[in-house]
């Protein structure tokens, strides 16, 4: 049966997108129709599958612009997935003839439903291998935030080259099918995705939206069927809790099963979500504390592969909220799924009885561990709203209010995106999105720029996001420049009295029109660097970047920009390799290297210090332009400057321990650590230093160093008098003293150096678009250029030197660390003028 029954499925021989000749059909269920077919580009590729999904049936045309956009959002995640070998690849993706196509690779192999023949039961060894194998391929899933919906026996493919399974057919592409709109014009889904039985309870519910745990309970309902050897048809439920009654019946008694394994599965399956392990990660840390009992535990040759690094479930999405209980179906009201069985034993013929452990051990345990690592990232990490771009944690309204974004829905996104600000203040990405959904809903006429922050992950960018702080920073300076513009939009009419900042930021629009802002992650990882540049150059609608934080992404990436005509402006590259060949379209906001370095060295000399042990990563643009700076400019004031054997601070195997006693043993009373812009662990290890260090000598250091964790090491010292670290802006030195009161209102707590600077890089693009009659990339360039050009900024007036991009009259400043109880650690930093808070004017008590 076809989707529709005015749809016409293709026959054998039929040809769409002049390129792909149908073989014969696969399936057609209700929401879409498979095929196999033979590339006519590319004859010698084996044949491909075609899944066909029809327009959704509305009047209402918006209907047909949201499921485009649904289309084209879900193949580009298809396509990021696709570069796993445990997902099919996407080849190409159209619409033809009142239809959607994707066309994608065709799996060799065999339904897992055919390994589950009713009455064949799997030993625990065989059941936890399954669960490993496919938790993994949910970790992947989710952590780019695609949920499947559809987790059954049919969609995994036991691959005949391998013995690898393969998940296939995603529900949220069959879903666009099924949008409808109703008599007030919201747009919505019809119809449930999923199949009964393995469909979880919460997900009947058309409108609820897609959480990891929805496929959590079919893959425990897989296992149970797996353990059984009975479909979850046959498997009564308790008609008061819902909860499938499994381990027991009368015509078998007790089934033989450990309790640890009986407690995960029941914990996998549970009928109301809340009470349901929340992501994949949580399930394989449960699977690695299991014990087995001695009678079947795993032979040595077959022990479970060493644990992957995977991620705390704080990167995913928050669950849902508990819904109204009318939501959830009572437990005996659940549809009964149409009872089938597969009797095929195929999995033993292929076998046999004397190969099983060694066959086992290579299908399940060996391939995870040669699986190649890519990059675990959401389509390209590039969003103005559609996409969740910090993933360490998100409310619930945010999750739903990206979700409408991405659909279109403008006035509904901005409800829940103000609700989501309401909630958590402290989030910049919610107030650029917020701001970019004001914008669709006014109709207003805007600009574009983008920016790129690094959310730091594992350098290979696979594993945990390891710090997102240094996002959030950068994004405040941004998020609060932009609010400042598109307030002066609003009128009484808008119905948006409620927008932030309305009652103590001041207001200028550019020429009238508002400004959007599109966020970028380069992770502080060059090849994501790359990417993203490329990413934003082929945008013609941006007019400038802000980014990179880092000198090593700006190195990396600035002759994309210059070669592509887009000026990149950076509140944070301080190399001077960046000055040694100058690029027309490279600025920053930022002081060079030689000022900060300029800082440091007078603090030094200042308290009598003519020896430094210096501390830095060589591979750092960044940490060696300042050492090379430091050591010159220190050596011209008669100072000596050494390099410890153990000095690389980038290194995982650095001994802070060891340096500290290294310089002591040689004499030497001052410190210099220059650690990275956080791309390696050069951070951790400075700080280290500084804790073991315990204010016996001297050391300096670079504003990498002004960060929170800095103050927490610190507070666990007696004395931390000899400290001193860079710093370019501070509220207490603030050349637009409205700034940090304006910010502190707005975030609800106050903000620093980083946001400071980016705010000023923004407040540079704004005046620039705004003396430019028909603002341009390359207008942009000659405008920043322009000896005449002037903004005024957080951390003073921002000039630039033509032929470099460097600020005229940069920023500079050192700070200390001074005891304040009512701070967060007992400790803040302020400039370095001020020997007290007191004296700071703070009041710490």
């Amino acid at each position: 049966m076809c989707p529709h029954p005015e749809h016409i499925c293709l026959n054998p021989g039929d040809i769409v997108a002049r390129r792909y000749r149908i073989i014969e059909k696969l399936g057609c269920g209700g929401f879409a129709v498979t095929y196999t077919a033979q590339d006519l580009e590319n004859p010698d590729r084996p044949a491909c599958v075609i899944k066909e999904i029809p327009f959704p049936q509305s009047e209402n045309p918006l209907v047909l612009e949201r499921a485009r956009n649904r289309f084209q959002r879900e193949a580009n995640a298809l396509r990021i997935l696709g570069n796993d070998s445990r997902i099919p690849e996407l080849f190409a993706h159209f619409e033809e003839n009142g239809n959607f196509y994707l066309a994608q690779e065709y799996i060799e192999g065999t339904p897992l439903s055919q390994e589950l023949a009713q009455g064949q039961q799997w030993t625990e060894v065989e059941t936890i291998a399954f669960l490993r194998e496919i938790l993994e391929i949910l970790v992947f899933i989710h952590q780019a935030n695609v949920i499947h919906r559809d987790i059954t026996p049919s969609n995994l493919i036991r691959r005949t080259q391998d013995r690898r399974i393969v998940l296939i057919d995603f529900g949220a592409v069959k879903e666009i099918s099924t949008f409808t709109s109703n008599s007030t014009g919201e747009i919505l889904t019809s119809q449930a995705i999923g199949t009964k039985g393995y469909m979880p309870a919460e997900q009947y519910n058309v409108r609820s939206f897609p959480q990891p745990y929805n496929d959590i309970y079919p893959v425990g309902i897989i296992a149970i069927q797996a353990l059984t050897g009975r479909h979850p048809n046959n498997l009564p439920p308790d008609p008061n809790t819902g909860e499938i009654i499994w381990d027991y019946s009368p015509d078998r008694g007790m089934l033989q099963v450990s309790d640890g394994l009986k407690n995960i599965l029941n914990k996998m399956a549970r009928y109301y979500f809340q009470q349901r392990y929340q992501f994949a990660t949580e399930v394989l840390e449960a699977l690695d504390a299991l014990q087995l009992p001695q009678s079947i535990a795993l032979p040595q040759s077959m022990e479970l592969p060493l644990p992957i690094e995977l991620p705390p479930p704080n990167e995913l999405p928050a669950p849902n909220e508990l819904p109204p209980p009318n939501e959830l179906p009572p437990p005996n009201e659940l549809p009964l799924q149409k009872r089938k069985s597969d009797r095929s034993n195929l999995r033993w013929l292929l076998f046999g009885v004397a190969g099983l452990a060694a066959a086992w051990a290579i299908a399940y345990f060996i391939p995870p561990l040669l699986q190649p690592k890519i990059p675990l990232e959401r389509v390209d990490s590039v969003s103005a709203g559609e996409e969740l771009i910090i993933k360490t944690a998100s409310l619930w309204s945010k999750q739903r209010g990206i979700n409408e974004f991405a659909e279109l829905n403008y006035p509904e996104a901005l409800k829940l995106l103000k609700q989501s600000w309401r909630e958590d203040r402290r989030d910049p990405e919610t107030l650029i999105y917020l701001n970019n959904a004001l914008l669709k809903t006014i109709n207003a006429e805007h600009y574009t720029i983008a920016i790129v922050v690094p959310i730091r992950r594992n350098q290979d960018g696979t594993g945990t996001i390891v710090n997102a702080s240094l996002a959030e920073e950068l994004l405040r300076g941004i998020g609060q420049a932009q609010t400042e513009v598109n307030l002066s939009l609003l009128n009484p009419k808008d119905h948006n009295q409620d927008f932030p900042g309305q009652e103590f930021l001041e207001t200028k629009s550019i020429n009238g029109k508002g400004l959007k802002v599109i966020i970028a992650d380069d992770a502080n990882i060059k090849s994501y660097a790359v990417q993203r540049a490329n990413s934003l150059v082929a945008q013609p609608n941006i007019l400038a970047v802000i980014g990179h934080y880092t000198s090593d992404m700006t190195v990396e990436t600035v002759d994309i920009y210059n070669q592509n005509k887009l000026v990149a402006i950076s509140p944070g590259s301080t190399t001077e390799e960046l000055t040694r060949k100058p690029r027309k379209f490279f600025f920053r906001t930022a002081p060079t290297t030689s000022k900060e370095a300029e800082g440091l060295v007078n603090q030094l000399i200042k308290v009598g210090q003519k020896r430094v042990a210096v501390f830095y990563n060589p591979n750092s643009p960044f940490s060696a332009s300042l050492w090379e700076e430091f050591k010159k400019q220190f050596e011209a004031q008669g100072g000596s400057t050494f390099r410890i054997s153990n000095y690389d601070l980038s290194k995982n195997d650095f001994n802070a321990e060891a340096a500290i006693k290294e310089v002591e043993k040689a004499g030497i009373t001052a410190i210099g650590v220059f650690p990275d812009g956080q791309v390696t662990k050069s951070l951790e290890h400075a700080i280290e230093m500084i804790k073991i260090n315990d204010d016996r000598n001297w050391i300096v250091g670079p504003w990498t160093l002004y960060d929170p964790r800095t103050l927490e090491a610190v507070k666990q010292l007696k004395s931390f008098e000899k400290l001193a670290i860079s710093v370019f802006w501070h509220p207490l030195i603030s050349f637009d003293k409205k700034f940090p009161v304006n910010a502190e209102k707005l975030w609800g707590g106050p903000v620093n150096t980083r946001s400071a600077l980016t705010y000023d890089a923004a407040k540079t693009l704004i005046k620039a678009i705004e003396m430019q009659p028909e603002p341009s990339r390359e207008g942009m360039q000659k405008t920043l250029a322009s000896p005449n050009f002037k903004a005024d900024g957080a951390t003073g007036i921002i000039e630039f030197e033509s032929m470099t991009g460097n600020r005229k009259n940069s920023p500079k400043g050192v700070a200390h660390i001074v005891p304040c109880s009512r701070e967060q650690f007992g400790v803040t930093f302020v400039p370095i003028e001020f020997p007290t808070a007191a004296a700071a004017g703070l009041k710490c008590q």
